[in-house]
């Protein structure tokens, strides 16, 4: 490994986000630790190294920081509040060359995306980091994924649903959307870590297909015939998913990640007509790391995720 990267710190590496990043930076040969708020070990890796730290506090995250080389912020939306704790300890640690943001998922450096409120903590994140890093000599990265498919296809978390038979199609299905698999998104912090300054200070979007509903259907019913098919007013959905917001910020809910609000939010995001919240960013795709791949691919994949086979 030529970088300068080595020592690598996750933070909430056990989470849907953290523990495929942590598990392949390990395999990639990173010397990887670990972290969590609770003890014990959630890896089966001998080689990762696991720790508790208290995300909130600055003398604990700057020992734990304290001669590694990189971080990967994999905290979820109600802990970004902590982010100038963290990028303090960064900084006091005086090692710590690169972080790596708490993206992974829309495009958060679009202009409109804080009309959906559910990015703009990720936003907020963001430019306290910059402000905080202006005059140092660390750098960051910002991984812009699109949904992990692979993942919540299986949990019934996405609009290709095979627990409930149901492919949804909201407005025309015309709008092509960037999406990402686990696997991908973990390569591409490694890929970042290989070429740190190539990566430095910009987001980095990565995908395995773009593709609209109306693209992906009939390879769908190729791989598991007889889904039942329901379109969706955007307007009306966009009004349902707003009251909800709403009514979730009235009752206190603090932990948004997953409610029905911030699930249809975010689904807006995507199937907007315009691609006005930059859902589809396949022309943004790293060149030459293998990331876009073929439609025709997506029709083998589809039979994995959906066919017989996966519902054995």
């Amino acid at each position: 490994m030529s970088s300068s990267i080595k020592k690598v710190v996750i933070l909430g590496a056990t989470g849907n986000v953290g523990k495929p990043i942590t598990t392949a930076l390990a395999a990639a040969g990173f010397t990887v630790t670990a972290t969590s708020r609770t003890a014990g070990s959630k890896f089966q890796e001998p080689s990762i190294i696991t720790a508790v730290v208290d995300y909130s506090s600055i003398s604990s995250l700057t020992e734990l920081f304290k001669g590694q080389d990189a971080i990967v912020e994999a905290i979820p939306p109600n802990s970004l509040h902590l982010q100038g704790t963290i990028v303090d300890a960064v900084l006091a640690s005086g090692t710590v060359k690169h972080i790596i943001t708490p993206d992974f998922a829309g495009d958060t450096f679009n202009k409109n995306i804080t009309e959906l409120p559910l990015y703009v903590p990720k936003v907020e994140a963001q430019k306290v980091l910059e402000d905080k890093l202006k005059g140092s000599e660390v750098k960051w990265s910002a991984i812009i994924t699109g949904g992990w498919y692979d993942w919540a296809i299986p949990l019934g978390y996405y609009w290709v649903n095979p627990i409930t038979n149901t492919l949804m199609v909201y407005g025309s299905g015309d709008q092509c959307n960037s999406m990402c698999r686990v696997s991908t998104a973990a390569k591409a912090v490694c890929d970042v870590f290989h070429e740190p300054e190539k990566f430095a200070n910009r987001p980095v979007y990565v995908a395995d297909h773009t593709v609209s509903m109306n693209q992906w259907i009939p390879m769908l019913e190729e791989a598991r015939p007889g889904w039942n098919v329901v379109k969706v007013d955007l307007d009306e959905f966009l009004a349902t998913a707003k009251k909800m917001w709403d009514e979730d910020t009235e009752k206190g809910v603090e932990v948004r990640l997953l409610t029905p609000a911030y699930n249809m939010l975010g689904t807006y995001g995507i199937f907007e007509e315009n691609n006005r919240y930059n859902a589809d960013f396949e022309k943004l795709i790293e060149p030459g790391y293998g990331y876009q791949k073929s439609l025709e691919e997506l029709r083998e994949e589809s039979k994995g995720l959906v066919g017989e086979k996966a519902q054995a």
